[in-house]
């Protein structure tokens, strides 16, 4: 497939702008602490006075597996988290257009996500996320690395 073959599917106006990522992004960062606080509060996971930078370990684990099965799970299924839902975006596969399957939505949960272990915020991670500014598709490395692209929904 060649560049025009692929900029007949995916034009540069379908993609997505960063501001509109980042909304559906803190969207999903919202949901994502409410149903994490559940799990925890339901497994009886004693958070430790509540300083985020020191969770124990039992629930940083149960924090990713959370954010895994919703990113995995949301993209795979229908290329769109409940934040990009409500901002109007969906993750498609950038030479076909289609919606990622298994592999190409757990890569790009993961390439950002083994940061989800660490303590704070991490460097790296906005380095991911942040190379978006600067890709002429508006892909994150996460996307990059798995092949995806962020575009407006229809």
């Amino acid at each position: 497939m060649t560049q025009d073959d692929w900029d007949s599917l995916v034009g540069e106006d379908d993609v997505a702008e960063p501001w509109r990522r980042f909304v559906g992004f803190t969207i999903d960062w919202m949901v994502l602490v409410m149903i994490a606080l559940v799990i925890v509060a339901a497994l009886g996971i004693d958070l430790g006075g509540g300083d985020a930078l020191r969770l124990p370990t039992s629930a940083r684990f149960v924090q990713g597996l959370v954010v895994a099965a919703y990113y995995i799970g949301f993209t795979m299924s229908g290329g769109q988290t409940p934040g990009k839902m409500l901002i109007g975006t969906r993750v498609v596969m950038e030479r076909s257009a289609r919606i990622p399957g298994l592999g190409p939505s757990a890569l790009r949960w993961l390439v950002p996500g083994v940061f989800v272990f660490l303590p704070g915020v991490s460097v790296i991670s906005a380095v991911i996320y942040g190379w978006l500014l600067f890709d002429t598709r508006r892909r994150g490395l996460h996307d990059k690395a798995a092949k995806t692209v962020v575009v407006r929904a229809r």
